[in-house]
């Protein structure tokens, strides 16, 4: 690269990363907050929540890649039109694809980021975030063993113990079982232990009661005991192998489902939508970069003709978004829709080549060019008085 090339690279680059950044951190506290339960009644560490949540941060960077790009493009090329720097660029005799080098350079490394983050790193994150999610749930040793705290394990099950000491032993367990309404069982033991066997997962309790009463009844039952084991199975996941989305399937595994796999089977539009949205992700952010560079790149020396420029973009970007989600979405119940998935953003891209090649000018209607040219005078005006 030459320093031109380096400049622009390095400027664009640097608003890309800042946007992307700033935009996948602001969604990511708002879905951080969502599994904040992680936490308050699962017992575990800030490092645990922050590792678990942050497996949701490739899926939201490559949700929000194309975005930031356009962004990043689009605030480069006003920046430089308001410096006058592609005037005096293109004065010198650099022509605007020559100018735009570094820029498309800095698209074709963002639209390769977005194919391998699809292809593998994004469903290898989500996998990992079901997982540790799976696994958090279903600790019942971090859920319930919080000294002082009445926690709620199932509706009309509530766990309570004094302590807990360094080996795992509980003090001072209080377990009140309304599950059956009918019937209402409170344990007391002195203490106890959680111990995994081949038949489920118990607490093993010692030295305590249980008081059994009927609601509406005075009078209550007391069990004694020396040893009690109460069942915790139900309440812990069982351990079937999970049923992968297919967003969370490699890219592999897509096109070559297994005949008895359980979400393919009951789904199989499903699998066709997400190749083909994985397949066609860096034609539309080549897409959304060229409309930003069809609308910018050429020299503008009226801050009313970039300002125009720029917002001549948003119907485009808007529509193209739409288009995008729709068709992709569509593909599931109609694979005849597959062709237009693709031949959407090749359109945009081959109008944006022509619009830069110069063979094409679009003109603004007369009608709409003079309402704006008085309503740019009325406000000169008013700021004059």
């Amino acid at each position: 690269m030459t320093r031109l090339d380096r400049y622009v690279f390095r400027s664009a680059g640097i608003a890309f990363v800042g946007t992307l950044a700033v935009l996948a951190g602001m969604i990511w506290v708002t879905q951080a907050l969502r599994q904040l339960d992680i936490m308050t009644t699962q017992g575990q560490t800030i490092l645990a929540f922050v590792f678990i949540t942050s497996l949701a941060l490739p899926a939201l960077v490559l949700a929000l890649a194309p975005a930031a790009l356009f962004l990043a493009v689009a605030h480069t090329l006003f920046r430089m039109n308001s410096d006058s720097e592609i005037v005096v660029a293109s004065a010198a005799g650099i022509s605007t694809i020559r100018f735009l080098r570094p820029l498309i350079i800095l698209a074709v490394l963002v639209a390769a980021l977005c194919t391998a983050l699809s292809m593998e790193l994004v469903p290898a994150a989500l996998r990992q975030f079901r997982y540790e999610i799976t696994r958090v749930r279903a600790d019942v040793v971090a859920f319930i063993a919080q000294p002082g705290r009445f926690t709620t394990l199932a509706p009309g099950m509530v766990f309570n113990v004094r302590e807990r000491n360094t080996t795992g032993v509980l003090g001072g367990i209080f377990i009140n079982d309304a599950r059956n309404p009918e019937e209402i069982s409170t344990y007391l033991a002195d203490r106890g232990q959680i111990v995994d066997t081949e038949k489920g997962t118990f607490l093993i309790l010692e030295e305590g009661a249980i008081h059994r009463r009927t609601p509406g009844k005075q009078d209550s039952n007391v069990v004694e005991f020396q040893r009690y084991a109460f069942d915790l199975s139900p309440f812990t996941a069982g351990s079937d192998s999970p049923v992968y989305r297919a967003p969370e399937r490699s890219f592999r595994e897509l096109l070559n489902p297994p005949a008895d796999d359980p979400a393919y089977k009951s789904d199989p539009g499903r699998f066709t939508e997400e190749i083909h949205r994985r397949l066609s992700l860096p034609l539309y952010v080549l897409a959304f970069f060229g409309i930003a560079v069809a609308a910018l790149a050429e020299p503008r020396t009226t801050r009313e003709g970039r300002g125009l420029a720029l917002a001549a973009t948003a119907p485009f970007v808007i529509a193209l978004q739409v288009i995008s989600f729709g068709l992709v979405q569509q593909v599931r119940n109609n694979p005849a829709l597959v062709p237009f998935v693709y031949l959407v953003p090749l359109v945009v891209i081959a109008g944006s080549v022509l619009l830069l090649s110069g063979r094409f000018k679009p003109r603004m209607p007369e009608a709409i060019r003079r309402r704006l040219d008085a309503l740019a005078q009325r406000v000169v005006r008013e700021t004059v008085n």
